[in-house]
């Protein structure tokens, strides 16, 4: 069977990266969705640290809105950006988001991050995510 997690696990041994498990979530993690078949293989997001700082996120998300509703090769993982500082959060999304489609409108969210999610004028897919101080859901 071949599911995000595993992709996961192939991605991090063909980078030599290391997973952030405190990062990753699963679909099943979600509100409403634990009962959803597969949720408990399906990646939501996931970090792969490399050791030069760097980082990639990734999620897997057809069949949702941001996915476009159906799978096909190539087009299930998108390109996660993360950001320490929300200021420049925003303006990268809001030119990204220039002669694109805004997916999900850039905003605090349960999982402690300010996340919103854009197709640029390319087709490609970005997420940002820019984690919020421990405790807090921010302003």
């Amino acid at each position: 069977m071949r599911d995000s997690l595993e992709a996961i696990a192939f991605y991090t041994d063909v980078f030599g990266v290391e997973e952030l498990t405190e990062r990753t979530m699963l679909l099943s993690e979600m509100p409403g969705m634990d009962t959803t078949p597969g949720a408990d293989r399906t990646v939501v997001y996931a970090k792969l640290q490399f050791s030069d700082g760097s980082a990639l996120g990734v999620a897997e998300l057809y069949g949702t809105p941001l996915g476009g509703g159906e799978h096909v090769i190539g087009n299930s993982i998108h390109v996660g950006l993360v950001y320490e500082d929300p200021a420049e959060q925003r303006t990268a999304f809001d030119k990204l988001a220039e002669d694109g489609q805004v997916l999900e409108e850039l905003e605090n969210r349960f999982w402690g991050a300010a996340y919103g999610a854009v197709r640029d004028m390319y087709g490609v897919i970005w997420e940002t995510n820019c984690y919020l101080p421990q405790g807090g859901q921010g302003e």
